[in-house]
């Protein structure tokens, strides 16, 4: 019976190989804070919140120069309705940009990691042991392909 156990284990070792994955992992923040787009889209983004607060900081100095509580109260609604226009956009703006990084360095992960053959890539955070860190390879994919002439559109 003792024998047939350790016969047993013995093939499960030898067939492990076959089965075994080879993991990749990749620092998702550090990927982000190098992709020159990423960069570029939190830099357009800044612009956008501050021209938002700008266009705030117009509109109050405006606002002061209302004399009736009627035009003032008009002004306020006009405002708000602009306001909440100009937020909306810029959130569309922000969640588009995002889907956009996120696709990018998606695609880049997966062609570094069938490049590699390797089977599974994890966040960096998730793992504590082992795996082949990709991150490097998949940051020079990202920047040289942003890099890259693209052809003109017709």
């Amino acid at each position: 019976m003792k024998n047939k156990i350790i016969a047993a284990f013995l093939v499960l070792l030898m067939a492990a190989p076959v089965f075994a994955e080879t993991v990749g992992m990749v620092n998702y923040r550090q990927l982000v804070s190098n992709y020159s787009k990423a960069k570029t889209a939190m830099s357009e983004l800044e612009d956008k919140t501050n021209e938002l607060q700008r266009y705030l900081l117009d509109k109050e100095k405006e606002f002061k120069k209302i004399d009736s509580a009627v035009q003032k109260k008009n002004f306020e609604d006009q405002t708000a309705r602009a306001f909440a226009q100009k937020q909306d956009a810029l959130e569309k703006f922000r969640q588009k940009k995002e889907s956009e990084i996120d696709a990018a360095i998606n695609a880049a992960i997966k062609q570094v990691a069938i490049e590699n053959k390797i089977d599974t890539v994890l966040d960096s955070r998730v793992v504590f042991f082992g795996g082949i860190d990709i991150t490097d390879k998949v940051l020079k994919k990202l920047n040289f392909t942003s890099a890259a002439p693209q052809p003109a559109k017709k």
